[in-house]
C-alpha cells in the first residue's frame, strides 16, 4: 500500500546523547600508570565552547564543595538548527552531483551537528564498542589462532572457509542484535567494512594475519562507522533528492574516501597500539574516535 515514508533525520531537539549511553569512565591518574617513553600520546586540540567558560570567571570556587566530590559540568545548550548547514552541504551534492563541497559538509557536521570531538566520540560511543570488540577479536586470533578463537565462538564448523564467510559470521558478536538505530548503524557499517576488506585485501589470510592488517581493518571499521553515523543524520537528501542508487551508493563512496583520507593516518598507528593490552582496548577505541574526529576539524 506504500504506507513507509523517508525518514526526515533527527529533529534538532532531540538530546545529542541518548539517556541510555553510559558515561565514559572517570580518567585515571596518570600518575598511577608507568609510561611508555616510546609512545607519544597524541594531543587534542582544545575546542571552542559554544558557552562561556565558568573559568574564565574571576569568581572563587564554591568552598562549601566537599573535597574529592566532582562538580557536574552544566550541559552544553545546543542550537536547534545544528544540522541545517551540513543538511544543505548534502543536498546540493546529491541532487547536482557535484561533490566538491561534501568535505566541507563533513567538516560542518562534526564541529556542528556533533558539537565538536569528545560530544562527537560519545555520540558514536556503541560503534567504538563494536570496534574494540573487533579489535579484540582479531587480537585472539593472532594470539591463539583462527580455530581456536572461532571455537570459542561457537563458530568451529567456520574453520577453512573463506575470509568473508568467516567475518560475516562475527557480526553478531562484533556488532550485537539490538534493534537501536545506533547498534543498525554499527551493523551496516561492519557490513561495509567486509567489503572493502574482501576488496582490498585479496590476499587477506586470517590464519596468518599480521599486527598491520588487524589495524587496517579496524580502522576501515571506525571510518564507515562515522560515514553511516553521518548519513543517518544528514543524508535524507540521498533517498529523498533521488532514486538512483548507483548515484546514492558514489555519494557514500565519496564521504569514505574524503573521511579516510582525513582520519587514517593519524589514527592507524593509534588502533595498532592499542590492541597491545586487551584490558584497556574499549577505553582506547573511544578515546580515539575522539582523535579521528579531531583530525577532521583540523583538516585543510
Amino acid at each position: 500500500m506504500g504506507t513507509s515514508a523517508n525518514r526526515r533525520g533527527p529533529k534538532p531537539s532531540i538530546p545529542l546523547i541518548p539517556d541510555w549511553i553510559e558515561p565514559l569512565p572517570p580518567e585515571e591518574d596518570p600518575a598511577s600508570e608507568p609510561i611508555n617513553p616510546e609512545q607519544v600520546p597524541f594531543e587534542l586540540e582544545e575546542e571552542p565552547s559554544l558557552v562561556d567558560d565558568p573559568a574564565d570567571s574571576a569568581e572563587p570556587a564554591n568552598p562549601t564543595q566537599p573535597a574529592g566530590e566532582e562538580v557536574a559540568e552544566p550541559a552544553v545548550p545546543l542550537p536547534a538548527n545544528r544540522f541545517n548547514t551540513s543538511q544543505r552541504g548534502f543536498q546540493k551534492a546529491v541532487k547536482t552531483n557535484d561533490f566538491s563541497g561534501l568535505r566541507r559538509t563533513v567538516k560542518n557536521y562534526v564541529a556542528q551537528g556533533l558539537g565538536g570531538a569528545r560530544t562527537g566520540a560519545r555520540r558514536l560511543s556503541r560503534s567504538g564498542r563494536a570496534v574494540a570488540s573487533f579489535g579484540a577479536v582479531l587480537g585472539d586470533i593472532r594470539q591463539q589462532g583462527l580455530a581456536a578463537t572461532l571455537t570459542r565462538l561457537n563458530l568451529g564448523q567456520l574453520v577453512g572457509q573463506p575470509v568473508v564467510t568467516v567475518l560475516s559470521a562475527l557480526m553478531g558478536h562484533v556488532c550485537g542484535v539490538s534493534a537501536l538505530l545506533d547498534d543498525a548503524i554499527t551493523r551496516e557499517a561492519y557490513a561495509d567494512t567486509i567489503t572493502r576488506v574482501v576488496a582490498d585485501m585479496p590476499n587477506l589470510d586470517l590464519e596468518h594475519l599480521t599486527e598491520a592488517q588487524a589495524g587496517e581493518m579496524m580502522a576501515v571499521f571506525l571510518e564507515q562507522s562515522i560515514v553511516l553515523r553521518l548519513i543517518c543524520d544528514i543524508g535524507r537528501s540521498q533517498t529523498v533528492a533521488t532514486a538512483d542508487p548507483d548515484r546514492s551508493l558514489r555519494v557514500q563512496q565519496e564521504l569514505y574516501q574524503i573521511v579516510n583520507g582525513m582520519v587514517h593516518s593519524t589514527i592507524l598507528p593509534e588502533l595498532t597500539r592499542s590492541m597491545a593490552d586487551p584490558s584497556t582496548l574499549n577505553r582506547e577505541i573511544q578515546r580515539i574516535y575522539s582523535v579521528a574526529l579531531n583530525a577532521i576539524l583540523k583538516a585543510n
